[in-house]
């Protein structure tokens, strides 16, 4: 069961990203503990989202992330603010129920590293039969012809590698193993896969046969769905300036994907609906995960009457990708007629500066500190 967090009526909860808000980079900011004891003391529940996660379970992430906070407070004293797992919603997080009962029994690829770490989180999840690329690409050791010859020290091409013989004196690639028939039913990116290029190829062919190892293209079955838990192409590293994420991949993979539909003279009017059919979006601004957050936040507060206005705030630095799942969220509400209000607060200290486009935030502030101060003050607790 959810702990309950201390509530107040009518609903009022917060959402916070993370970096941007309590990082900089690697930096932690000294004001995140103590404003979310505020936050704590006035009874107001919280959770975390991040277009984040880095393959790591809820659980491992939060640990981390509460000892980070605390570490960096100046006055790290007093009752502890809720910073578990409980509240804290990684990109692939809605993915445990919305995809893991349908999935649990289906063989599924899994895209994604630290390799370990993500199968430890589809096993959490409940996925049975998740395969992950670098052991599929293993063990049809064709499917990348660049592998073997990275672990040998050797050239790829033909003049170079070591096989010998006449034509049809090898059965390299032809090898048939049992899970082959069993046919992938989605395909999860879960996080940034190390191995770019072994990765596009493992989802392309996917995407072109659930089975594979058995058929080039099979038109005779839509495309598999491909799970992306994040839409950001840029994110802030320890490199000065931004550096490509699972967005940037989710183009490669597109633009990769219509061209080897082309190469099978796949008609060009059936592409952009193949992909329609087949690519799902999760991951902040989304209106999946920002159902998902509702209903988060929902869980770890007290009942209200069913009349009560519920207003939520989140805290974010991002225009794009914060303040615009705020702006559709309350445009999903109101045509809804939901008694549901989203106020965005965007931070100072992350991607948003002084003076850029606010894509309508209700405020901007210098920092985490001053976020929560002015939610006290909105929402009628000071």
């Amino acid at each position: 069961a959810a702990k309950k967090q201390k509530t107040a009526k009518p609903r009022v909860a917060v959402a916070f990203d993370i970096d941007g808000v309590f990082k900089y980079g690697r930096e932690w900011s000294p004001d995140g503990y103590a404003a979310l004891q505020k936050l704590h003391n006035a009874g107001i529940p919280h959770v975390f989202v991040t277009n984040g996660g880095g393959g790591l379970l809820e659980s491992v992430y939060a640990e981390g992330f509460a000892s980070k906070v605390k570490g960096a407070a100046s006055d790290p004293s007093g009752e502890e603010p809720l910073m578990s797992e409980e509240n804290m919603i990684l990109s692939y997080s809605p993915w445990k129920r919305a995809l893991g009962p349908q999935l649990a029994n289906r063989r599924v690829l899994l895209v994604g590293d630290p390799r370990e770490k993500v199968l430890q989180v589809a096993e959490s999840y409940g996925l049975k039969k998740a395969v992950h690329y670098q052991d599929y690409a293993r063990l049809h050791h064709t499917v990348n012809p660049f592998r073997a010859a990275k672990e040998d020290g050797a050239s790829h091409t033909a003049v170079a590698n070591k096989a010998e013989g006449p034509i049809g004196s090898h059965s390299v690639g032809t090898a048939h193993f049992a899970d082959d028939d069993d046919p992938f039913a989605a395909v999860l990116v879960m996080c940034d896969p190390y191995e770019w290029f072994e990765a596009l190829q493992c989802i392309v062919d996917v995407l072109c046969s659930p089975t594979p190892a058995n058929s080039e293209y099979d038109a005779s079955v839509p495309p598999v769905p491909v799970h992306f838990s994040n839409p950001d192409v840029l994110w802030k590293a320890q490199h000065p300036y931004p550096r490509f994420g699972q967005g940037a991949f989710k183009i490669a993979l597109r633009a990769l994907y219509k061209t080897r539909l082309r190469s099978l003279r796949v008609p060009e009017e059936m592409h952009d609906d193949l992909l329609a059919t087949s690519f799902r979006q999760w991951g902040k601004p989304t209106d999946a995960t920002f159902r998902f957050l509702e209903e988060r936040l929902r869980e770890y507060s007290a009942p209200i009457d069913d009349d009560s206005v519920e207003n939520f705030y989140m805290v974010g630095d991002n225009p794009a990708s914060d303040i615009e799942g705020v702006r559709r969220a309350n445009i999903y509400h109101k045509a809804q007629g939901n008694a549901v209000k989203w106020s965005g607060v965007l931070v100072q200290t992350g991607v948003y500066k002084d003076g850029d486009e606010t894509n309508g935030a209700t405020t901007t502030v210098h920092g985490v500190a001053e976020a929560v101060d002015w939610i006290l003050k909105h929402a009628g607790f000071q």
